[in-house]
Protein backbone atom coordinates (compact mmCIF):
# COMPACT_ATOMS: atom_id res chain seq x y z
CA UNK A 1 0.00 0.00 0.00
CA UNK A 2 1.40 3.39 -1.01
CA UNK A 3 2.07 5.73 1.95
CA UNK A 4 -0.11 8.82 2.18
CA UNK A 5 1.66 12.05 1.30
CA UNK A 6 0.56 15.28 2.94
CA UNK A 7 1.34 18.89 2.20
CA UNK A 8 2.66 20.96 5.11
CA UNK A 9 0.10 22.84 7.23
CA UNK A 10 -1.15 25.99 5.57
CA UNK A 11 -0.35 29.01 7.74
CA UNK A 12 -2.93 31.08 5.82
CA UNK A 13 -5.74 28.70 6.84
CA UNK A 14 -6.78 27.88 3.26
CA UNK A 15 -6.63 24.11 3.85
CA UNK A 16 -7.78 22.01 6.78
CA UNK A 17 -4.83 20.56 8.70
CA UNK A 18 -5.01 17.00 10.00
CA UNK A 19 -3.76 16.08 13.45
CA UNK A 20 -1.14 13.85 11.79
CA UNK A 21 0.20 16.72 9.68
CA UNK A 22 0.36 19.06 12.64
CA UNK A 23 2.19 16.47 14.73
CA UNK A 24 4.66 15.72 11.95
CA UNK A 25 5.21 19.42 11.32
CA UNK A 26 5.96 20.10 14.98
CA UNK A 27 8.48 17.25 15.06
CA UNK A 28 10.29 17.62 11.75
CA UNK A 29 9.84 20.97 10.03
CA UNK A 30 10.79 24.16 11.90
CA UNK A 31 9.47 26.37 9.07
CA UNK A 32 5.94 25.07 9.58
CA UNK A 33 5.99 24.37 13.32
CA UNK A 34 4.96 27.89 14.34
CA UNK A 35 1.79 27.77 12.22
CA UNK A 36 0.89 24.28 13.44
CA UNK A 37 1.62 25.19 17.07
CA UNK A 38 -0.52 28.34 16.83
CA UNK A 39 -3.48 26.45 15.34
CA UNK A 40 -3.27 23.60 17.82
CA UNK A 41 -2.83 25.91 20.79
CA UNK A 42 -5.83 28.01 19.79
CA UNK A 43 -8.00 24.88 19.49
CA UNK A 44 -6.67 23.24 22.63
CA UNK A 45 -6.97 26.21 24.95
CA UNK A 46 -10.64 26.78 24.25
CA UNK A 47 -11.72 23.91 26.54
CA UNK A 48 -8.69 23.46 28.79
CA UNK A 49 -8.96 25.68 31.83
CA UNK A 50 -5.81 24.39 33.58
CA UNK A 51 -3.75 27.48 32.95
CA UNK A 52 -0.86 28.65 35.08
CA UNK A 53 -2.78 31.79 36.12
CA UNK A 54 -5.87 29.94 37.36
CA UNK A 55 -4.32 26.97 39.15
CA UNK A 56 -0.65 27.77 39.57
CA UNK A 57 0.13 24.47 37.77
CA UNK A 58 2.03 24.77 34.48
CA UNK A 59 0.06 23.56 31.48
CA UNK A 60 1.70 20.53 29.79
CA UNK A 61 3.78 21.39 26.72
CA UNK A 62 2.03 21.05 23.37
CA UNK A 63 4.34 18.23 22.24
CA UNK A 64 3.57 16.27 25.41
CA UNK A 65 -0.18 16.66 24.91
CA UNK A 66 0.16 15.52 21.30
CA UNK A 67 2.13 12.42 22.30
CA UNK A 68 -0.46 11.50 24.93
CA UNK A 69 -3.32 11.92 22.43
CA UNK A 70 -1.51 9.95 19.71
CA UNK A 71 -0.91 7.03 22.09
CA UNK A 72 -4.51 7.08 23.31
CA UNK A 73 -5.72 7.05 19.70
CA UNK A 74 -3.68 3.92 19.02
CA UNK A 75 -4.88 2.21 22.19
CA UNK A 76 -8.51 2.83 21.23
CA UNK A 77 -7.98 1.73 17.62
CA UNK A 78 -6.03 -1.43 18.47
CA UNK A 79 -7.38 -2.49 21.87
CA UNK A 80 -10.99 -1.24 21.97
CA UNK A 81 -12.28 -1.31 18.37
CA UNK A 82 -13.54 -4.76 17.44
CA UNK A 83 -14.26 -5.86 21.00
CA UNK A 84 -17.74 -4.47 21.66
CA UNK A 85 -20.12 -7.08 23.00
CA UNK A 86 -23.51 -5.62 22.27
CA UNK A 87 -25.73 -2.78 21.13
CA UNK A 88 -29.12 -2.19 22.76
CA UNK A 89 -31.69 0.27 21.39
CA UNK A 90 -34.53 1.41 23.65
CA UNK A 91 -36.66 4.23 22.33
CA UNK A 92 -34.29 7.08 21.55
CA UNK A 93 -31.41 5.60 23.55
CA UNK A 94 -28.62 3.52 22.04
CA UNK A 95 -26.40 1.64 24.50
CA UNK A 96 -23.05 0.28 23.34
CA UNK A 97 -21.33 -2.26 25.57
CA UNK A 98 -17.57 -2.74 25.31
CA UNK A 99 -16.69 -5.62 27.59
CA UNK A 100 -12.93 -5.08 27.40
CA UNK A 101 -12.96 -1.39 28.35
CA UNK A 102 -12.16 -1.80 32.06
CA UNK A 103 -9.45 -4.38 31.34
CA UNK A 104 -7.97 -2.05 28.72
CA UNK A 105 -7.99 0.85 31.18
CA UNK A 106 -6.14 -1.24 33.76
CA UNK A 107 -3.71 -2.74 31.25
CA UNK A 108 -2.72 0.71 29.95
CA UNK A 109 -2.53 2.23 33.43
CA UNK A 110 -5.19 4.85 32.73
CA UNK A 111 -5.48 6.82 36.00
CA UNK A 112 -8.72 5.88 37.83
CA UNK A 113 -9.91 9.50 37.74
CA UNK A 114 -9.66 9.36 33.92
CA UNK A 115 -11.61 6.11 33.36
CA UNK A 116 -14.90 7.87 32.61
CA UNK A 117 -13.15 10.23 30.21
CA UNK A 118 -11.41 7.27 28.52
CA UNK A 119 -14.76 5.53 28.09
CA UNK A 120 -16.29 8.70 26.60
CA UNK A 121 -13.36 9.20 24.21
CA UNK A 122 -13.47 5.55 23.12
CA UNK A 123 -17.21 5.76 22.36
CA UNK A 124 -16.80 9.07 20.53
CA UNK A 125 -14.02 7.54 18.43
CA UNK A 126 -16.08 4.47 17.56
CA UNK A 127 -19.09 6.57 16.60
CA UNK A 128 -17.28 9.37 14.77
CA UNK A 129 -14.73 7.37 12.78
CA UNK A 130 -16.40 3.97 12.73
CA UNK A 131 -15.22 0.64 14.06
CA UNK A 132 -14.36 -0.73 10.63
CA UNK A 133 -12.04 2.20 9.87
CA UNK A 134 -10.34 1.88 13.25
CA UNK A 135 -9.73 -1.84 12.72
CA UNK A 136 -8.49 -1.39 9.14
CA UNK A 137 -6.32 1.71 9.60
CA UNK A 138 -5.44 1.59 13.28
CA UNK A 139 -4.53 4.87 14.94
CA UNK A 140 -4.12 6.54 11.54
CA UNK A 141 -7.92 6.61 11.17
CA UNK A 142 -8.07 9.03 14.10
CA UNK A 143 -4.85 10.92 13.35
CA UNK A 144 -6.13 11.81 9.89
CA UNK A 145 -9.02 13.79 11.37
CA UNK A 146 -8.54 17.54 11.25
CA UNK A 147 -7.17 19.11 14.43
CA UNK A 148 -10.54 20.52 15.53
CA UNK A 149 -12.34 17.17 15.14
CA UNK A 150 -9.52 15.34 16.89
CA UNK A 151 -9.41 17.80 19.78
CA UNK A 152 -13.19 17.66 20.22
CA UNK A 153 -12.94 13.89 20.69
CA UNK A 154 -9.84 13.74 22.91
CA UNK A 155 -10.05 16.90 25.05
CA UNK A 156 -11.84 15.11 27.96
CA UNK A 157 -8.82 12.82 28.40
CA UNK A 158 -6.35 15.70 28.52
CA UNK A 159 -8.45 17.42 31.17
CA UNK A 160 -8.82 14.21 33.19
CA UNK A 161 -5.12 13.30 33.06
CA UNK A 162 -4.21 16.68 34.50
CA UNK A 163 -0.77 18.19 34.75
CA UNK A 164 2.54 17.70 32.96
CA UNK A 165 3.95 15.33 35.58
CA UNK A 166 0.92 13.02 35.34
CA UNK A 167 1.16 12.87 31.55
CA UNK A 168 4.93 12.27 31.55
CA UNK A 169 4.55 9.56 34.20
CA UNK A 170 1.81 7.84 32.19
CA UNK A 171 3.84 7.89 28.97
CA UNK A 172 6.92 6.51 30.73
CA UNK A 173 4.86 3.81 32.46
CA UNK A 174 3.39 2.62 29.14
CA UNK A 175 6.46 2.95 26.87
CA UNK A 176 7.48 -0.72 27.12
CA UNK A 177 3.89 -1.89 26.70
CA UNK A 178 3.51 0.35 23.64
CA UNK A 179 6.72 -1.10 22.14
CA UNK A 180 5.35 -4.62 22.52
CA UNK A 181 1.63 -4.18 21.90
CA UNK A 182 1.15 -1.28 19.47
CA UNK A 183 2.11 -0.83 15.84
CA UNK A 184 4.96 1.67 15.60
CA UNK A 185 6.13 1.22 19.19
CA UNK A 186 6.51 3.92 21.81
CA UNK A 187 8.10 6.44 19.42
CA UNK A 188 4.92 6.72 17.33
CA UNK A 189 4.16 10.43 17.09
CA UNK A 190 7.35 11.38 18.93
CA UNK A 191 10.16 12.01 16.41
CA UNK A 192 8.66 11.03 13.10
CA UNK A 193 11.01 11.08 10.11
CA UNK A 194 8.80 9.39 7.57
CA UNK A 195 5.48 10.23 5.88
CA UNK A 196 2.32 9.58 7.85
CA UNK A 197 0.34 6.54 6.85
CA UNK A 198 3.28 4.12 7.07
CA UNK A 199 2.99 3.01 10.70
CA UNK A 200 3.36 -0.76 10.90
Amino acid sequence: MKPRQFAPPDSNGRRVVTFAEALKSLNTDPTNSDAARQLLNSDATSSNSDTTEETGIPKPALELRLRVQARLARIIAEEVAGYHTGVVIKGFTVSLTVGSLRDTSEKWKIPPQAWKAFRAVAFRSLLFVGERELIAEGGDALLHLNVVEFHNIFSPMLAAMGDRESMETWLAATDILADVELRGGSNYGKKLRRPFGTFT
